[in-house]
């Protein structure tokens, strides 16, 4: 299982009961992946968040995280210590947006940003100063 791809503690135990062995067995097992260097939930959190492709919000993020099995705590503390900061992401899902649809409304950019887990102060910040500037440039295209 571990050959195949990472996974976390919760996530492997969870597979092992799923394969009907018991929980005795299950959490020696873990415990000897663990022992051997196989499963590290801390490395899977900070690999996770350097290589999600989606650019989401910090919550989302979290969310994600902890629904494979990461403690809230130590998932929040690798969202935290990220490489690219939220305002950048929520900047780059902004302009995918853009992208996919260039005429997208005030509103339903917003609630584009919103799905994607960027907290409403930064939705509305990036909006204002993205769309002013759009705004400009296509009364600048129109002369």
């Amino acid at each position: 299982m571990l050959a195949a791809r990472r996974l976390t503690e919760a996530q492997l135990f969870a597979k092992l009961e799923r394969k009907g062995f018991d929980d005795e067995t299950i959490a020696a097992a873990v415990a000897s992946c663990k022992r051997d260097g196989l499963l590290d939930d801390d490395l899977f959190a900070t690999l996770y968040v350097e290589t999600k492709r989606a650019a989401v919000g910090d919550a989302r993020l979290v969310a994600e995280l902890v629904k494979r099995g990461i403690d809230r705590d130590a998932a929040r503390e690798r969202v935290a210590s990220a490489d690219v900061a939220e305002s950048e992401r929520a900047g780059a899902a902004y302009d995918r947006i853009r992208r996919a649809k260039p005429d997208v409304s005030y509103q339903s950019a917003a609630r584009k940003l919103e799905r994607l887990g960027f907290p409403a102060s930064l939705i509305y910040r990036l909006l204002r100063e993205r769309a002013g500037a759009d705004l400009g440039d296509v009364l600048a295209g129109l002369q």
